[in-house]
């Protein structure tokens, strides 16, 4: 079974949340269906025990908002639309914080580096 390094996991786990926030787009906030509803609460759940609290908070606010929605006659003006580019600025941000991460690990760390695949520099060769 081959591991998978934590920036890949948490890039797949970033595209599934945009993936959600796509949809929500694309339905709007009033005619929801109830898979990106359910969807919504259980990407909640999993960034919260990957450790990402914060995002999972933002998620939670947001499946809670669109529920109180879909249950009113009279439309009131609420703040999803403030937790939605709240969560959009948050996964731009931990991309970025990605990106760089990424970069460290094959500049600074060596990953990228085929010498040190090899061996390095250094190691004797056959």
């Amino acid at each position: 079974m081959e591991m998978r390094n934590k920036e890949e996991v948490l890039g797949e786990l970033l595209e599934e949340v945009k993936s959600l926030l796509g949809e929500l787009c694309q339905s709007g906030f009033d005619t929801v269906h109830d898979s990106t509803l359910k969807g919504t609460e259980k990407m909640a759940d999993l960034t919260r025990q990957y450790g990402m609290a914060h995002l999972s908070d933002m998620l939670g606010e947001l499946a809670e908002g669109i529920c109180l929605r879909r249950h009113r006659l009279k439309k009131d003006q609420d703040m999803l639309a403030g937790v939605y580019a709240r969560l959009n600025e948050y996964l731009y941000l931990c991309e970025e914080k990605l990106a760089y991460d990424r970069a460290e690990n094959y500049y600074v760390n060596g990953y990228g580096c085929q010498e040190r695949e090899s061996g390095g520099k250094d190691a004797v060769q056959p």
